[in-house]
């Protein structure tokens, strides 16, 4: 091997770390993950998800190109930890994840309910969490949820998926599934489409939880990616692109639930 190369070599091989650190948006998309969440995130559609196109139509506003990972909820959340994806999204900030991770401007709002068998608790509601004790409550693993629930004392039976908790309550393992309405609703007609109607949700919702892009502290150039994904978000509300997309999937004039973002009582 000549001087030249051996000179050549060494500069590549203290070049490719710089390159494997650099923040992403010149050419290189920004890594995304997410899990199976319609109507929000749809793996398997025509189209997908609600929250999928506002992410992507808010990147694209400032010209950032975007690759969309599919993941379990833990592993998205552990990825963003360890760096190895920019953000994933739609989660709700906890104190635990703002240890790891920053949040952008909120991009829609959840309404939290309980979803229930009508023949087994009738015209089901209630006051407090703590009232729920008595009940086992299904509940999807990896949800923010976890932290307060188990503060509240509730028995929860957790599993990977959302799915899993409508047939829980099905197979009576369960008496309520913990779930975003919209979500709950989503599935319930999808699993069960000739038995909808024997299923309810609580009019009091216990949380009106903001969902936001979580982005990982680890990751190259996080904070200035993150001002450019918020800069677009803006934009594409100012510019009517965001309500445009939520008219598209649940009809003109549907916002999203609680925008100030206040808790239920």
């Amino acid at each position: 091997m000549t001087c030249r190369s051996i000179l050549l070599a060494a500069f590549f091989f203290f070049l490719l770390p710089v390159l494997a650190a650099a923040p992403a948006g010149a050419g290189e998309p920004v890594v995304l993950v997410t899990g199976d969440y319609p109507p929000y995130i749809v793996t398997d559609g025509t189209r997908p998800g609600l929250l999928t196109e506002i992410v992507q139509a808010a990147f694209a506003q400032v010209g950032v190109e975007t690759r969309i990972l599919f993941r379990p909820w833990r592993r998205c959340a552990l990825m963003v930890r360890e760096g190895e994806a920019f953000g994933t999204y739609p989660y709700g900030r906890t104190a635990q994840r703002a240890e790891y991770a920053w949040f952008s401007d909120t991009i829609w709002v959840c309404r939290n309910v309980f979803f229930y068998l009508k023949g087994r608790l009738g015209q089901f509601d209630y006051t407090t969490l703590e009232a729920l004790r008595g009940y086992v409550i299904a509940g999807t693993s990896g949800h923010y949820y976890e932290e307060t629930f188990k503060e509240k004392g509730l028995t929860v039976d957790y599993a990977p998926g959302e799915a899993s908790g409508v047939r829980r309550l099905w197979e009576l393992r369960a008496a309520l599934f913990a779930e975003d309405e919209l979500v709950g609703w989503t599935l319930i007609r999808r699993i069960f489409p000739s038995r909808a109607h024997v299923f309810g949700s609580t009019p009091t919702p216990w949380n009106l939880n903001p969902q936001h892009l979580m982005v990982s502290k680890a990751y190259p150039g996080a904070r200035k990616l993150l001002a450019r994904f918020n800069k677009g978000l803006a934009a594409i509300r100012a510019n009517g692109t965001y309500d445009r997309l939520v008219g598209s999937y649940f009809g003109p004039g549907r916002q999203p639930f609680g925008k100030s973002g206040s808790k239920a009582p």
